[in-house]
């Protein structure tokens, strides 16, 4: 399996606004893990500046930031989904292990 990080950078009133969409917007992410489509995903920093969220496939993560609401409401200011090519652990996709 490839790997996928959907990245968001989130508004500077993110924490703020984030408490009415808060429950939509998890509840879209659980569905998506649910479905094996989303393997992790959360806020990075405190306060959070931005969230990285894990996919198996890129079609799945754009396709979950266009119906996002963090997103269709603009309390993520941009995002991204770029190929991270995991190398260590159970789960990488493309193991090395030193000779």
């Amino acid at each position: 399996m490839a790997h996928f990080l959907l990245r968001y950078t989130l508004a500077p009133d993110y924490l703020a606004r984030r408490g009415a969409l808060r429950e939509a917007h998890l509840a879209l992410a659980w569905a998506a893990a649910d479905a094996g489509t989303l393997l992790l995903g959360g806020a990075v920093g405190d306060p959070p500046e931005s969230a990285l969220l894990l996919f198996g496939d890129a079609a799945a993560a754009r396709a979950f930031a266009e119906k996002d609401p963090y997103v269709t409401d603009g309390i993520v200011a941009h995002w991204d989904v770029v190929p991270w090519t995991t190398v260590v652990g159970a789960e990488a996709a493309n193991p090395i292990r030193p000779a």
